[in-house]
C-alpha cells in the first residue's frame, strides 16, 4: 500500500528486530492514517527540497518493538508520527541543517549518533513544536542538546 508517492506502508512499518523475534508491527487505522501525514507532511517535502531519496531506518514502532528496541516510552514512533531517516547522496549533517531551517512543519528534528535523522510531526491539530535536537548515546542512555 502506497501512504505516498515515494513510500509504502511496507517501508513504514518494517522492523528488523520484529522480523527476528516475530513481534506483530502492524499498525492501527489511526497510526496508518499518521504515516501518511508524515510521508505528505515531511519526507515527500524533505525529498523534494533536498532532491535526494530518502532511506526510513524505522518508522512505526508497536509498543513491543518500541520497548525492544530500547525506545522512549512516548515515543512518536508508536503513533506512526516519526521516522528515522537517512537522505542518500547528501551529507546527513548538511540535510540536518538544510531541514531545520526550512519552514517544514516538523515537530521534532533530531540528529541521532551523526548516523541518522529522526522526523516528527505533530498530533493532529497540535501546533508543531520545530524543535531541534542532536543525540548522542545509545538506547536507554540518550543525551539531547538543542542544535
Amino acid at each position: 500500500m502506497q501512504l505516498s508517492q515515494h513510500f509504502s506502508l511496507e517501508e513504514l512499518t518494517f522492523s528488523q528486530v520484529a522480523a527476528r523475534t516475530g513481534i506483530d508491527n502492524t499498525p492501527s487505522d489511526e497510526v496508518v492514517a499518521n504515516l501518511t501525514r508524515l510521508c505528505n507532511l515531511l519526507l515527500e517535502p524533505a525529498r523534494a527540497m533536498l532532491e535526494v531519496p530518502v532511506h526510513v531506518d524505522s518508522g512505526y514502532r508497536s509498543t513491543v518493538v518500541n520497548a525492544a528496541v530500547g525506545g522512549a516510552r512516548d515515543s512518536a514512533h508508536m503513533s506512526g508520527r516519526a521516522a528515522d531517516t537517512v537522505f542518500l547522496g547528501i551529507p546527513l549533517e548538511e540535510a540536518f541543517d538544510k531541514l531545520r531551517a526550512s519552514d517544514l512543519p516538523f515537530d521534532q528534528i533530531i540528529f541521532e549518533c551523526r548516523a541518522w535523522i529522526h522526523l516528527a510531526i505533530a498530533p493532529e491539530g497540535v501546533q508543531p513544536r520545530r524543535e531541534a535536537l542532536t543525540a548522542t548515546g545509545h538506547a536507554g542512555a540518550w543525551h539531547y542538546q538543542p542544535a
